[in-house]
C-alpha cells in the first residue's frame, strides 16, 4: 500500500521475511518535477517531441497550473514546443498548444494525478491552510529591521531569530518552487540608506539566499536591478552581477536618470537647509562605475566559435549575421530568453542569453 506525504525523503519499510513488502513514500520537493514530467509523457499527448521534451510550471494558482513544454538543442538553449493546463476543479489535463479556446482533453494516469495534487496543489488549498498561510511580507516588509543573515539562523538563538526561522520554514513549505514564488517579493530586500529618516534595513544576504533557493535566472531580475540602482543599494547590485546578470543599455539609462535625480536632491538639501538626502551614504558613483564596466565587457561566448544574430526571438528565425566568440556586443534589452543586441557593425537583432557573458 502507498501513502503520499510531503516533503522530505523516501523511506521503504520492509515487512517480515516471507510477508508482502509495504512501502511508505514521502515525496521530495525535487521529485515533484520528475512526477510532473512522467504525468505529461504517459498521457496520450501527440506532441512530436514527446520523448525528448521537458516540462516546467509557468503559472499556478489554487485551481489551475499552466505547463510549458520545451526541448533543449544544447545544454542551455530552450525551445518551447507546447503548452498544457492542469485543471484541478474539473480534473482535466488540457493541451492548449494549437488552440487555447478549444483545448484537447488528454487522458492521463489517475495514480499520477494524485501525486500531482500532493506536489503542487496541497498548499494552495485556502480552506485547509488559511490559518497557517505565510506571506513574504510576514517575513520582510518596509517596517522590518533584519540585521541577521541566513547563516545566523544556525547559531543565533535569540527569540526574534528563532521566530523568523519558524516562519521561513513554513513559508518555504507553502512555496516549494519558483512557480509559487513571486519574484517581485525581492523588492522588499533592496535597501535605501541615502535618506536619514528610513527605519528599516534587511541584511543583503537574504537577496542572495532567495535567488539561489528558487534558482531565479538573472534575465528575470531586471526590475530588481532597476530598483537597486534607484535606491543606490550597491551591495544588491553586486549580488545581481555575481548571479550572472547581464547589464543592458536600459540599466545604463536608469543610472543616468538616477544621477540626475541625485543632483536635484542635493540642490534641495542646500535650498531648504534640511538634509533628507545623505550625500555621505550615496553609492551612485560606485554603482555607475561597476555597471558601465560590466556593460562594456559584454561579449559572445560560444563553443562553436560563433553565434547567430537573428531577426526575431526564435531559433528558427532568419540569421542576420554570424558573431564571433569573444567579440564585444552592446546589449540593448536583457529581458526574456533572447536579448536584443547591437554588433560592432551596427546591426541589431536577437541572440540567446546563454551565448552572452560579461567578464
Amino acid at each position: 500500500m502507498k501513502y503520499i506525504l510531503l516533503p522530505i525523503s523516501l523511506f521503504i519499510i520492509n515487512s517480515c521475511k516471507g510477508q508482502k513488502e509495504d512501502k511508505l513514500i514521502i515525496i521530495k520537493k525535487n521529485d515533484c518535477h520528475d512526477i510532473l514530467k512522467e504525468f505529461v509523457i504517459t498521457s496520450n499527448i501527440t506532441n512530436p517531441f514527446k520523448n525528448k521534451m521537458d516540462v516546467e510550471i509557468e503559472d499556478i494558482d489554487s485551481n489551475k497550473a499552466t505547463l510549458k513544454l520545451f526541448v533543449k538543442d544544447n545544454i542551455t538553449n530552450e525551445n518551447t514546443v507546447g503548452w498544457l493546463v492542469i485543471d484541478k476543479k474539473q480534473q482535466k489535463l488540457l493541451d492548449i498548444t494549437n488552440d487555447i479556446e478549444h483545448p484537447q482533453n488528454l487522458i492521463y494516469k489517475k495514480k499520477i494525478w494524485e501525486n500531482i495534487m500532493e506536489c503542487y496543489f496541497k498548499n494552495t488549498n485556502k480552506k485547509n491552510h488559511k490559518m497557517n498561510a505565510i506571506k513574504f511580507s510576514d517575513l520582510f516588509n518596509e517596517g522590518t529591521n533584519i540585521e541577521f543573515s541566513p547563516n545566523d539562523l544556525k547559531t543565533d538563538n535569540r527569540r526574534e531569530v528563532t521566530d523568523f526561522k519558524n516562519k521561513l520554514e513554513l513559508y518555504e513549505k507553502q512555496h516549494a518552487d519558483l512557480a509559487s514564488f513571486d519574484i517581485k517579493n525581492l523588492s522588499y530586500l533592496i535597501n535605501n540608506e541615502t535618506f536619514f529618516d528610513l527605519q528599516y534595513y534587511t541584511n543583503s544576504g537574504w537577496l542572495q539566499y532567495f535567488i539561489k533557493t528558487y534558482k531565479i535566472d538573472s534575465s528575470r531580475l531586471t526590475d530588481i536591478m532597476s530598483l537597486a540602482i534607484k535606491q543606490e543599494d550597491f551591495i544588491a547590485v553586486k549580488i545581481l552581477i555575481e548571479n550572472n546578470y547581464i547589464v543592458s543599455k536600459k540599466d545604463i539609462d536608469i543610472i543616468s536618470y538616477t544621477e540626475n535625480e541625485v543632483k536635484e536632491k542635493i540642490k534641495e538639501n542646500k535650498t531648504d537647509g534640511y538634509e533628507s538626502y545623505l550625500i555621505s551614504n550615496s553609492k551612485i558613483n560606485m554603482i555607475s562605475n561597476l555597471l558601465l564596466a560590466k556593460f562594456k565587457a559584454n561579449k559572445i561566448q560560444d563553443s562553436d566559435g560563433y553565434t547567430n544574430l537573428r531577426k526575431d526571438k526564435l531559433a528558427t528565425s532568419e540569421v542576420l549575421q554570424k558573431v564571433k566568440s569573444g567579440e564585444n556586443i552592446e546589449v540593448i534589452d536583457n529581458s526574456g530568453d533572447w536579448f536584443l543586441v547591437k554588433t560592432k557593425e551596427g546591426k541589431e537583432g536577437y541572440i540567446h542569453k546563454s551565448r552572452i557573458k560579461s567578464k
